[in-house]
């Protein structure tokens, strides 16, 4: 298993999508934030690390999308390859770092 995260050295079309190669999985380190693993082409095999034997196993398709929980750290691979996007859920507005001027705008979120 290749030990490099997603987030760093692999081949991309975009800064945003990766491809994960037949026979190479790659782990998506835990993040702050929850994010999304969207399957553009080929079939992802994903289970989150620690889960124990095919405790969080899940098989996604071509525009399929997983939610990645915050703190949560995962383990990816192409079945027998797979290009899959990598999105972040926008970090949480606090009120008080909002100038009052906005704060209706958030209570209508």
């Amino acid at each position: 298993m290749n030990d490099s995260t997603i987030t760093q050295s692999h081949q991309k079309s975009a800064p945003w999508e990766w491809l994960l190669d037949s026979g190479s999985a790659q782990r998506l380190a835990a993040a702050p934030h929850a994010r999304w693993l969207r399957v553009c082409e080929g079939r992802v095999w994903l289970t989150r690390s620690g889960a124990g034997p095919h405790g969080d196993d899940v098989w996604l398709n071509p525009g399929d999308r997983a939610l990645l929980p915050a703190g949560t750290e995962w383990v990816a691979e192409g079945w027998p390859a797979a290009r899959v996007t990598l999105l972040q859920a926008p970090a949480p507005v606090k009120a008080a770092s909002v100038s009052p001027a906005f704060w209706p705008l958030l209570r209508a979120a």
